[in-house]
C-alpha cells in the first residue's frame, strides 16, 4: 500500500550553502565560541517550486538584521514542485535551517535543512525510572512522528539501539504522541507529513565501584 505521507526533505538549493557575515548575533546565541544553532521559517513555495512567502518563526530569538540576512538566502531555495492531480501545486512547508555559529568572527554557516510540518506544541513524558536507575549508559532515541492533516502525531514510532530499556522506547511514544503541528499544505489544503525528533539520553554513572576480588567477600 502506497504511503500517504511525505518523508522529510531537504532543500534542493546550493545556493543557500555558505558562510553569512553578521555584526551582532541576537540573544539565542550561545556564549561559546562555536555554537550549533537552528532557527525555523513558514515557507511557501509556488507551482514553479520558488518561494513567495517566508515567515520567521520566533521572531524573538534573533535580531532583526539576521532574520533579514536568513529571509534574502531562503529567497534564493528551489524545490521540486509539489502534485496534485498530475499538475503542479503550490506547497506551504517548515523550513528548518541548522547552523553553524561562529561567535568569534560573527558568522553564521547553513549546514544542512529540512522541510517538515511546524511543532506548535511539544511535550515529554515522565522519564522511566527503571532507565534513571540503570547507571553509565547512553544513546540517541529516534522518534518519528506521522502528522495528520488534524496537526495531531497520529502514528508514533520509535527507533534505538539494542539494549536500551524498552521503557523508553514507550517514553518516545507517550512523549511524541502529545505533540501539535502546523501541517503542511498543498494547494492551500493539509496533507500528511512526517516529522523525525532525534534526542540524546544519558544516564550518570555514580555508582561505586568495589575492586575487592568476589572470593573475598
Amino acid at each position: 500500500m502506497m504511503r500517504r505521507w511525505a518523508r522529510s526533505s531537504r532543500l534542493a538549493a546550493l545556493a543557500l550553502a555558505g558562510v553569512m557575515q553578521f555584526g551582532v548575533l541576537g540573544t539565542a546565541s550561545a556564549q561559546e565560541v562555536h555554537q550549533a544553532l537552528n532557527v525555523w521559517f513558514d515557507v511557501l513555495f509556488d507551482e514553479n517550486g520558488q518561494v513567495t512567502d517566508i515567515k520567521p518563526i520566533d521572531e524573538a530569538s534573533q535580531s532583526a538584521a539576521f532574520w533579514r540576512q536568513m529571509t534574502a538566502r531562503l529567497q534564493k531555495a528551489r524545490i521540486q514542485p509539489r502534485q496534485e492531480e498530475g499538475r503542479n501545486a503550490s506547497f506551504r512547508t517548515g523550513v528548518q535551517l541548522f547552523l553553524n555559529v561562529d561567535k568569534e568572527k560573527s558568522t553564521v554557516a547553513i549546514g544542512s535543512m529540512q522541510m517538515v510540518p511546524i511543532p506548535t506544541k511539544l511535550y515529554f513524558a515522565a522519564y522511566p525510572k527503571d532507565a534513571a536507575e540503570n547507571a553509565g549508559w547512553e544513546g540517541e532515541l529516534k522518534m518519528i512522528c506521522r502528522v495528520g492533516t488534524d496537526g495531531t502525531c497520529v502514528q508514533a514510532t520509535v527507533e534505538m539501539p539494542a539494549g536500551m530499556p524498552e521503557s523508553v522506547r514507550r517514553f518516545g511514544r507517550a512523549s511524541m504522541e502529545q505533540w501539535r503541528f502546523k501541517p503542511q499544505e498543498v494547494n492551500g489544503k493539509p496533507v500528511e507529513g512526517e516529522y523525525v525528533h532525534l534526542m540524546r539520553l544519558k544516564t550518570t554513572d555514580d555508582l561505586p565501584v568495589d575492586f575487592r576480588e568476589p572470593r573475598k567477600l
